[in-house]
């Protein structure tokens, strides 16, 4: 059985000479320090909101930011290890 987030990099756009993830959803992170930073957190988890409750939206939102900053740093990764 795969995993729900099978294929999750596919999901992202890449554009390394800004420096710049975007998300299907909309999400745009960035790397500040080495650490992934959303421009726009806020609104993707209000637009999330409805579908995914008030518990579940911030920790999407976390965990998108994370798979941004991960492409970041290495397009090739297979998944999340830190």
């Amino acid at each position: 059985m795969t995993s729900k987030h099978n294929r999750w990099q596919e999901r992202w756009d890449l554009n390394q000479d800004d420096g710049l993830a975007v998300h299907d959803s909309g999400l745009r992170v960035r790397l500040h320090d080495g650490v992934g930073v959303a421009d726009n957190a806020a609104e993707i988890e209000q637009a999330l909101l409805p579908q995914h409750g008030p518990h579940n939206a911030p920790a999407m939102v976390r965990r998108l930011i994370r798979e941004g900053a991960q492409m970041l740093i290495d397009p090739t990764a297979r998944g999340w290890r830190g």
